[in-house]
């Protein structure tokens, strides 16, 4: 497992993620994540986002964002640098910040949308204990989008 460091997000990463390649042709319609006006933009920090980067060494690898959080759940996002995806650091990631919303939190339940052609994604995400809670559609610049729910309970974490 990669040894990586999650932090808070500054403006100096956010800058550094802007700039990122694009993702590749399969990921292409994730890539709006990353630009301008894309997730940084949509959840700056407040009371109810907290954003986080991810180090591997001197290399920012990827971000995660825990936002519309209460007093018992919050959202999650994640991102990965295009040329990181399937090297382990997405799962290292989650767990991080997961961790970080059950113990500093005391989050009860942690939320998400994935893609539905997402295979790859909601595996993972099941693997780390996310349960399927539903389908929604919801529209990304301008097309509507289907997406699988999904939520993970503090007991149901597992570091797999």
């Amino acid at each position: 497992m990669p040894v990586i460091k999650v932090s808070s997000l500054t403006d100096a990463d956010a800058a550094a993620i802007r700039l990122w390649p694009p993702y590749p042709d399969s990921l292409q319609d994730l890539d709006y994540a990353l630009r301008a006006n894309g997730w940084l933009d949509q959840f700056p920090d407040s009371q109810q986002t907290r954003r986080f980067s991810a180090w591997d060494g001197a290399q920012l690898v990827g971000f995660s964002i825990l936002t519309n959080i209460t007093s018992t759940d919050a959202e999650f996002y994640i991102a990965l640098h295009p040329q990181q995806i399937g090297h382990g650091i997405g799962r290292v990631v989650m767990l991080r910040t997961l961790d970080i919303g059950f113990t500093e939190l005391n989050l009860k339940h942690i939320y998400l949308k994935v893609r539905d052609w997402h295979q790859r994604a909601i595996a993972l995400y099941e693997s780390i204990g996310f349960k399927k809670t539903g389908t929604s559609i919801v529209e990304i610049q301008g097309k509507p989008v289907n997406f699988v729910n999904m939520c993970i309970k503090r007991p149901d974490l597992t570091n797999r």
